[in-house]
């Protein structure tokens, strides 16, 4: 199965799914409103292959439901997902997102900050909508979804800034796990398969068990991700080349490299990622990502994220087998191996 293209007509519905709930830049005289309606619906517009409404949608015919019965959830998925990363590219200090200048590049920080809260607003509005659709039992087992996600992303970009502002290098494999853990995990895997299992009417078993499976193969995404940032050619990846070196993000390849390379290596790496991004010299960077390579960090991440989509699968394979077959499960089963494939 090829999820790419499985993902494609996904993409295509949330895409005017989100426009039905986001007001038009035609339909106000208002110049600045205009702008503003704009800027809200930027990020969607820039593409994207809409992983965790997929998720989500697929996770409810997986389990019986019918998939517009997810719709509304699914979108408010990707309204979060489009909040968190224009706040998310001004506390990195990002330049590129999805192949154009980031958002506050383009209109300033306290307007890229409002668009984001808009679409925070937007995402609990769209949540709403569900009580009609499946009742208000499920749907306030979904909001409180969406508060688990946004407890444990909120954890984890905490922790992450923490790291970069203080310089910490001493990074543990099991720190950045715990991290992408909360960061990534719950809201690209786990919280989205969990809000389509609970609104087919799932069991507690499969519920619990999603949590496993999603922060398996939420790890195997962000570890992915990460190693696109090195290795992907920018207009291909939509994101500055290099940028997790120039923000200074702490990635399993960076504990990898300061395990292996050399005391004195060590103490220029640490140097370099103890700077503000714009002290950075384009050859430190270029460096730091030649010892990656040269002591095979970068070959080890990869397989560290294909050993956590393994292990993913497993669970998915012991964990719901009881669940009957069909297009859906055959789908979250490509899904497993699609994560650590993916080129983009």
């Amino acid at each position: 199965m090829d999820v790419g293209e499985v993902l494609k007509p996904y993409s295509k519905l949330i895409d005017r799914e989100m426009d039905k709930r986001l007001p038009s830049p035609s339909s106000t005289k208002r110049l600045e409103l205009k702008e503003f309606y704009e800027m809200i619906a930027d990020y969607g517009k820039r593409g994207g292959k809409r992983l965790r409404p997929f998720l989500c949608i697929n996770s409810c015919e997986c389990f019986g439901g019918k998939q517009e019965l997810a719709y509304p959830s699914a979108t408010a998925l990707e309204f979060f997902q489009n909040f968190v990363l224009i706040h998310d590219d001004i506390e990195d200090g990002s330049e590129l997102r999805r192949g154009k200048p980031v958002l506050h590049l383009v209109y300033g920080i306290p307007k890229a900050i409002n668009a984001g809260d808009a679409l925070f607003y937007k995402m609990w509005e769209t949540v709403l909508d569900n009580y009609e659709l499946i009742g208000a039992e499920k749907t306030r087992l979904v909001e409180k979804e969406f508060c688990n996600l946004l407890h444990h992303t909120l954890e984890g970009q905490a922790i992450e800034l923490n790291w970069n502002e203080c310089g910490k290098c001493d990074i543990t494999e099991s720190d950045y796990f715990n991290m992408i853990e909360s960061k990534t995990a719950w809201y690209t895997v786990a919280t989205p398969c969990r809000i389509g299992a609970i609104i087919a009417g799932a069991s507690e078993k499969h519920l619990k068990a999603l949590v496993d499976y999603g922060v398996l193969l939420g790890k195997a995404f962000q570890i992915q991700d990460d190693l696109l940032n090195l290795i992907a050619e920018t207009d291909e990846y939509g994101k500055e080349a290099l940028g997790d070196i120039y923000e200074g993000k702490r990635t399993l390849m960076l504990v990898h490299l300061l395990q292996h390379c050399s005391a004195e290596e060590k103490k220029k790496v640490e140097k370099l990622f103890c700077k503000k991004r714009a002290e950075k010299k384009r050859n430190e960077v270029e460096e730091v990502f030649h010892l990656m390579k040269k002591y095979g960090s970068l070959e080890y991440a990869k397989a560290k994220a294909a050993e956590f989509a393994i292990e993913a699968g497993k669970v998915f394979d012991k964990e719901f087998v009881d669940v009957p077959g069909s297009l859906a499960k055959n789908a979250m089963v490509g899904v497993t191996k699609f994560v650590v494939t993916r080129k983009l």
